[in-house]
């Protein structure tokens, strides 16, 4: 592989290449326009004395000014911090302390939401209307630029991505330059990936999915189609958007992907320009996947990305032909460029490869660790840059395969219980679409409550199904029929509400 390169720098050189090649779907911002603004902002940084190392927070609703402020906090140094324009503001003030940021670029209508500000934000860009002291988006990318970009090392931090972490508490992973550029090397070695492409950029700017969205787009001079906020759950918004801007490459979590399947909007027709799509995040239950592989058309690829954003991604498996009888979702397959993988035991100790065990990364993948937390459990793994997933894996033939989550694991009856496993029973009966299960700790024992998406089987029907397929003591108790299963801000499935929901029956 050629030298990584920072990927703001990728913005330079395909301003250079394709000056006048719409670079964001459905705006008139052309490459060398997007290169402008972000240098300007960049250099409106520099002056308000942003240093290299610092932290800029951007607090907006995805819209191009987010992508220009992202590649302007690199390109002066520093590390921008992504914050969801829809999130509680008690966790906005929340990581506004932790982060310390120098300087934030947001709107007059979320400012107000927090005061006071941090005493470490020397300035204040905001979008659209203002007043001083505020600085003025608009003003600053049409400003000259001076000083506009400054060198950066690989090791130097490029990004703060906040997770809740199993406490609920914002915790920031820190993501390096290097594994920032590791990544979209492999991507554009991996994939064919062209600028006659349109991305989506479905993922919220604080979701580790997105650095893809960007940074890959970027790197090949593709059209990027930033998803506004509020059509990222719209089914027919997101159907709408793919056939405006003739969408090629498509990265979600699959429970997007299954949003359009179940309304009926994936269809041949929808889906005819697609040359590459992809998912992360969470399972792809099996009876889904197989409908979507065969609407995309026979020359499309179709991937399974695994990775914690302690990781960004670190595997991949390329899905081609899906057995008729597999009942168990696809690997999340072998490395990327650079990660090597292990599977061990509680003692980390290598397993052999027949055995299941935790997931453990190395490599250039692997990011930091965790922002001013340098007594997290994980910190001396991150300083030996290492990370242990918490995920059990097993090995199918050369591809690893995901089991399910370390913490996820409960006894019930003095047995150890894979929950991921009863889910993938559940999903195997065909009128469910959706299955989660929550293990409940009470005086009589473990008693395991199933949620299932539509919600048309019964409690019996639920347990002589499971029954077939699993040991007597893995068939729930219980069982909660609902609509949709809940999902948190990312698209996943939200354990902690379920759970809460599961606690409200005993």
């Amino acid at each position: 592989m050629d030298r990584l390169t920072p990927v703001h720098e990728l913005l330079g050189e395909t301003a250079a290449r394709l000056p006048d090649k719409i670079a964001l779907a459905g705006t008139d911002l052309t490459y060398r326009a997007l290169e402008a603004r972000a240098r300007a902002l960049a250099s409106q940084f520099i002056a308000q004395r942003v240093s290299p190392g610092d932290r800029v927070v951007v607090w907006l609703p995805k819209s191009p000014e987010y992508a220009i402020s992202i590649f302007a906090a690199l390109k002066a140094g520093a590390a921008y911090v992504p914050l969801d324009a829809t999130q509680p503001v008690a966790r906005v003030a929340a990581i506004l302390r932790d982060s310390e940021p120098a300087a934030l670029v947001t709107t007059a209508a979320l400012l107000r939401g927090i005061d006071p500000l941090p005493p470490s934000i020397r300035a204040v860009w905001v979008v659209g209307e203002v007043a001083p002291p505020l600085l003025a988006f608009e003003t600053a990318v049409q400003t000259l630029a001076k000083d506009a970009h400054r060198r950066v090392e690989l090791a130097q931090l490029a990004a703060i991505l906040y997770t809740s972490g199993s406490t609920g508490t914002p915790k920031g992973v820190m993501i390096s330059h290097e594994n920032l550029a590791n990544f979209i090397a492999w991507a554009r070695t991996e994939m064919d990936l062209r600028d006659s492409d349109v991305f989506s950029n479905h993922a919220s700017f604080n979701f580790d999915l997105s650095t893809f969205d960007l940074f890959a787009a970027v790197a090949v001079g593709a059209a990027l189609w930033i998803v506004p906020d509020a059509s990222t759950r719209n089914a027919a918004a997101l159907a709408q958007g793919i056939e405006r801007h003739r969408v090629t490459v498509w990265y979600s979590v699959p429970s997007v992907l299954a949003l359009l399947l179940d309304a009926g909007l994936a269809t041949r027709e929808l889906l005819a320009a697609m040359r590459y799509v992809l998912f992360a995040g969470e399972v792809f239950p099996i009876k889904q996947l197989r409908r979507l592989q065969e609407l995309l058309p026979p020359e499309a690829r179709l991937y399974n990305l695994y990775g914690p954003t302690e990781t960004n991604v670190c595997t991949f498996y390329r899905v081609e032909h899906i057995d008729p009888a597999r009942h168990v979702p696809v690997p999340i397959g072998g490395p990327i460029t650079g990660a090597r993988l292990r599977v061990v035991d509680d003692r980390g100790q290598a397993l052999p490869d027949g055995e299941l065990g935790e997931l453990v990364v190395e490599g250039p993948c692997v990011t930091p660790g965790y922002f001013r937390r340098p007594d997290d459990p994980n910190a001396e793994n991150h300083r030996r840059n290492r990370h242990a997933t918490g995920d059990i894996v097993g090995y199918e033939g050369r591809d690893l395969v995901y089991r399910g989550r370390k913490d996820r694991m409960v006894k019930v009856g003095g047995f150890r219980v894979e929950l991921g496993k009863i889910e993938a029973a559940l999903l195997r009966h065909e009128a469910i679409a959706e299955a989660a299960i929550v293990a409940l700790d009470g005086d009589s024992g473990t008693r395991l409550v199933a949620f299932c998406s539509p919600g048309g089987v019964s409690l019996l029907e639920m347990k002589t199904h499971c029954g077939n397929l699993l040991p007597r003591y893995m068939i729930p108790h219980a069982l909660v029929r609902m609509p949709a299963l809940p999902k948190n801000a990312n698209g996943k499935l939200d354990y902690v509400q379920l759970k809460a929901a599961a606690r409200g029956l005993a």
